[in-house]
């Protein structure tokens, strides 16, 4: 017997089949990729929100609870014991396009904890910039003494928050 090889037509008929399969198995995984990315998204914000309260616990035992003040503007990644991979540290040089996508930064000139979703993600910005998500601890306390700054012994401290600067939303 003599061995035969492909014809054109059938080597063509492969490649288109391969083709779409490939299509479908990307227009399914996807949007998995963009879910799986909120969902890392969302449990580091909690963490961190988990962090600053912790932080606060702490000084209020210690007794430090003046410094609560201080932490309004910081870096709450700085609270965790290991902050997340993609992590890169301060503001890189130049503009917020430089940031890798799927990373989080901190803008330390501007006091904001930064996340950058990927391409994938069905982010979608309703306001401020569309690329990126800006976030700032904030110090919640109620003013009972009427002068607009927080003290320890006259005022109530109701929390720190990591609130988003600019409204977005980034459906499942």
């Amino acid at each position: 017997m003599k061995a035969r090889g492909f014809s054109l037509l059938e080597f063509v008929v492969v490649i288109v089949i391969i083709a779409i399969l490939s299509g479908v198995l990307l227009n399914r995984v996807l949007p998995l990729i963009g879910q799986a990315e909120r969902v890392a998204f969302m449990q580091t914000r909690q963490q961190l929100q988990s962090a600053l309260l912790l932080e606060a616990a702490e000084r209020v035992v210690r007794g430090e609870s003046a410094t609560l003040s201080e932490l309004a503007g910081s870096n709450p990644m700085q609270l965790m014991l290991e902050p997340p991979a993609n992590y890169v540290g301060l503001h890189p040089i130049g503009s917020h396009e430089s940031a890798p996508r799927r990373s989080w930064y901190f803008d330390e000139r501007e006091g904001l904890l930064v996340y950058r979703p990927g391409r994938q993600a069905r982010f979608e910005a309703l306001e401020g910039p569309d690329d990126r998500i800006e976030l700032s601890v904030q110090f919640v306390f109620e003013d009972r003494d009427g002068d607009g700054r927080f003290s320890a012994s006259a005022d109530d401290f109701d929390g720190l928050k990591l609130e988003s600067v600019y409204a977005y939303q980034w459906p499942d």
